[in-house]
Order: C-alpha cells, then sequence, then structure tokens
C-alpha cells in the first residue's frame, strides 16, 4: 500500500466517522424538539431505530 493509498483511506473512514457523529446530533437535535418520533426521526436521519432510542434515553438521563 502506498502513502497515498493510506491518506485516501483514512480520509475516507473520517469522513464516515463525520457522518455518523453528524447524524447523532442531529437525532439529539430533534429529540430534543419532541416533534418527531423516534420511527421518524430513523428514517429521516438513517440512523437505527435502536440508535435513535438509545440516543433518546441518554438525553433523559442527562436532564
Amino acid at each position: 500500500m502506498t502513502w497515498q493509498q493510506t491518506i485516501d483511506e483514512e480520509k475516507e473512514i473520517s469522513y464516515e466517522e463525520g457522518k455518523i457523529e453528524k447524524a447523532i446530533e442531529d437525532a439529539e437535535n430533534l429529540l430534543r424538539l419532541n416533534i418527531l418520533s423516534p420511527e421518524q426521526i430513523s428514517q429521516a436521519i438513517g440512523l437505527p431505530l435502536e440508535q435513535v432510542l438509545q440516543i433518546k434515553e441518554n438525553l433523559s438521563v442527562k436532564v
């Protein structure tokens, strides 16, 4: 593997991690607004329903 391939692979991993972090942040914000169900948030953002429910549970504990 060349250095460029390694750099490109790391960029792709970072990009994917950033997308997941953004989706989690969006889910948290939508759950705080309390206008959509976890199912709707899951569909809109593309996170698994189980993960949205876990985020909701974590938010309940923090408040």
